[in-house]
């Protein structure tokens, strides 16, 4: 008699996952998204390159930049309580995804085993002995492209994309340059207008109609010490049919995104959908680390394409999305 395995894979969350398994870091350049990252101090990364200080890096991607333009396609407001040790990287002890509308809940219990629910303001964390160390974050994600907005993309017609962190000192201008996207008055993208289309394009339009620069600049921390901060600036003006396949791709995407930034949810063994399939590795929240158990992995060649006068000359029909 012949057993199938699928007529028992209900068990699959009650096995156990040996430290053998399948937990080796995923090499830099086989991640969906590449963490953009300004480099501290000078440094000889895992494929041999000296990566300067002061330069942007984009992990696995491209090293030693002065600029970085990017076209955003996804933006999400995240509370994490880190703990970092010395030559050990960053640990989350508490998380939370923020989905909907308060309250939120993290990913630890209260004494009495209920859910614990996130202070909503930084003071009333503050406050609180346990969440007095988490931190709101903003991620934003979105598509390397040149400073017209033409997508740089790999030899095999796939767009990169790449990701930052606004957290700690690097909170505020990633925030203060959404709040500016929010607030532009801009002609209505979707029609007929309504309160709840003005509403949406606001929220989840507006950030997505220019090219983004960014650079490093220089911040003063409360201890007295200079702290690498992204400075970002608004570029070109995207055409709307741009802006609506940008829409379109962030939509298709949104499941890799969901895998990579809510750590609040397992990493079991899987797949993800998009350009290919990759295994998950252990837990990874941004921060470059080298280890010398990354296996190196031949990288996709970047093409970047003739820069053309003007972003209405360029077209995402090429792309395999």
């Amino acid at each position: 008699m012949v057993e199938k395995f699928e007529e028992y894979q209900d068990l699959d969350g009650v096995g156990f996952q040996g430290a053998g398994g399948n937990t080796a870091p995923t090499p830099p350049e086989n991640e969906f998204f590449h963490s953009l990252y300004i480099s501290g101090k000078t440094r000889t990364n895992h494929i041999n390159i000296e990566e300067k200080a002061g330069k942007l890096q984009i992990r696995g991607v491209q090293y030693n930049l002065d600029a970085v333009y990017m076209i955003i396609t996804h933006v999400k407001d995240i509370l994490a309580k880190i703990k970092t040790e010395k030559g050990k990287g960053e640990t989350v002890e508490c998380f939370s995804y923020k989905e909907g509308s308060s309250p939120w809940y993290g990913t630890t219990t209260l004494p009495n085993g209920n859910p614990r629910p996130c202070p909503v303001t930084s003071p009333e964390r503050a406050a609180n002995s346990f969440c007095n160390t988490c931190k709101s974050q903003i991620l934003v994600s979105g598509i390397f492209c040149n400073e017209d907005g033409s997508p740089i993309l790999t030899d095999e017609k796939k767009p990169v994309f790449i990701f930052i962190r606004g957290k700690g000192m690097r909170y505020s201008n990633v925030s203060e340059y959404l709040n500016d996207r929010y607030n532009d008055e801009l002609d209505p993208i979707f029609t007929p207008v309504t309160e709840q289309t003005k509403k949406f394009e606001k929220q989840v339009v507006n950030n997505k109609r220019f090219v983004v620069k960014l650079t490093k600049g220089s911040a003063t921390s409360s201890y007295g010490n200079d702290v690498n901060v992204f400075i970002l600036e608004k570029g070109e003006e995207l055409p709307k049919d741009v802006v609506l396949k940008i829409m379109k791709l962030a939509k298709d995407t949104m499941p890799q995104f969901v895998e990579k930034f809510d750590w609040s949810k397992t990493k079991k063994d899987k797949t993800t959908t998009g350009y290919g399939s990759k295994p998950a590795g252990v837990l990874e929240i941004g921060t470059p680390v080298e280890s010398s158990e990354v296996v190196e992995s031949k990288q996709d060649k970047v093409e970047e394409p003739p820069k053309t006068e003007t972003s209405k000359k360029f077209s995402f029909d090429d792309i395999e999305f």
